[in-house]
């Protein structure tokens, strides 16, 4: 099957040779002008950063070219001051206002109340703080966008910061131009005017795929990052897939092992597809608020299937890697193969693996990214 490029998303077609076939994710930027005259908007507006819609040599060294980043912002009343968020050894520096818990509590609160409206289980908050994390990002170095300025995206910053499940992204902006947020209400009125613009004005900017992440129900925990000054609010999402308690292991010869025990009944992987990213590069906030404007899960180059010795099935493009070991029951997943077959055809760069359950990577219950050097 080839990749279809037209669209969001696409779904292959069934049985585990099929090619799975991956689109650009439908989370996009939004630009929300808040309690702020029309008038005041118009003089404002050439000053506004280039908006993006959504959404892309290792670690050390992206982080030691932008460690000289300046640019702290701060709210006076609420004394929110962000240090260097840059992702480094497996860690970052995440800097909260004084009010986060408040803010991620109503936060959270929208987003149940969005997916109660259509009767979707309520989604819990993630202990992995990729959200805040990239929140503190795009407002200290001043961007918009799904990539950051280490060239990470979302997936590659929530494996780096310990997630082992799946993730997808929406973000959001809010921009008034006059010093209007500071307080925890106006923050709170900002974050609630751009959930409801993802959720009810989303067709024509972002094809909703803001809504398709509110409204997936798979999704059953979510990151919430708000950072902000007196004059902007970002808002993050981090919705999660997590339904395995994983253990995943990459050895120095690049041999992958994945074990773990699924945490609801009924919810199996069916396969195993490998997405491959070229090595992230840092980028300026000029570049990042230039585009690209959407960010997919990388470009597919084949994936694993079943030990296999006469008859074997394969994948239609790409590479097709036999495991050495391969269980995906309701009630254990073990599964080791090498990544070497993918390295040798590839290259170097950020290869991610993905369980999936259904048709594609929007079925994902992992997506974690393994950086080959």
């Amino acid at each position: 099957m080839k990749i279809d490029e037209s669209g969001r998303r696409s779904i292959p077609s069934e049985g585990p040779a099929a090619e799975p076939v991956p689109k650009s994710h439908g989370t996009v930027a939004l630009l929300l002008v808040a309690l702020v005259l029309i008038a005041a908007w118009v003089l404002v507006l050439p000053q506004v950063p280039a908006l993006v819609k959504e959404g892309s040599d290792l670690i050390s060294r992206l982080a030691s070219s932008l460690t000289g980043a300046t640019g702290i912002n701060s709210t006076e009343s609420l004394n929110y001051t962000i240090y260097s968020p840059l992702i480094q050894n497996g860690a970052a520096n995440i800097s909260y206002p004084s009010d986060h818990d408040v803010l991620s509590t109503y936060a959270l609160g929208l987003i149940n109340n969005d997916r109660a409206n259509y009767s979707l289980g309520a989604v819990t908050l993630s202990d992995i703080n990729v959200a805040q994390q990239h929140a503190d990002s795009m407002l200290r170095y001043g961007y918009f966008s799904h990539n950051d300025t280490q060239g990470f995206k979302p997936y590659m910053r929530y494996t780096l910061l310990g997630g082992r499940g799946a993730v997808e992204e929406n973000i959001a902006y809010s921009y008034t131009g006059l010093p209007y947020f500071t307080s925890t209400a106006s923050v709170e009125g900002a974050l609630k005017s751009l959930e409801y613009t993802m959720m009810y004005d989303d067709s024509q900017c972002c094809n909703n795929g803001h809504r398709y992440n509110i409204l997936s129900s798979l999704h059953n925990r979510v990151s919430i990052g708000v950072a902000f000054n007196s004059t902007r609010v970002y808002f993050v999402e981090d919705f999660e897939n997590y339904y395995i308690d994983l253990n995943f292991s990459v050895s120095s010869s690049y041999y992958v092992t994945m074990t773990g025990t699924p945490l609801e009944a009924g919810l199996s992987a069916n396969a195993v597809y490998v997405t491959y990213d070229r090595t992230p590069s840092p980028e300026t906030a000029t570049q990042l608020n230039s585009g690209p404007h959407e960010y997919g899960p990388g470009s597919l180059v084949g994936g694993v299937l079943p030990p296999c010795v006469f008859t074997c099935q394969t994948f239609e493009q790409g590479v097709t890697v036999y495991a050495d070991t391969w269980t995906l029951a309701p009630n254990l997943v073990a599964v080791t193969f090498s990544l070497r077959d993918f390295i040798q055809s590839y290259g170097a760069g950020v290869y991610t693996v993905y369980l999936i359950t259904g048709n594609d990577t929007s079925s994902a219950i992992t997506s974690i990214s393994i950086f080959v050097s």
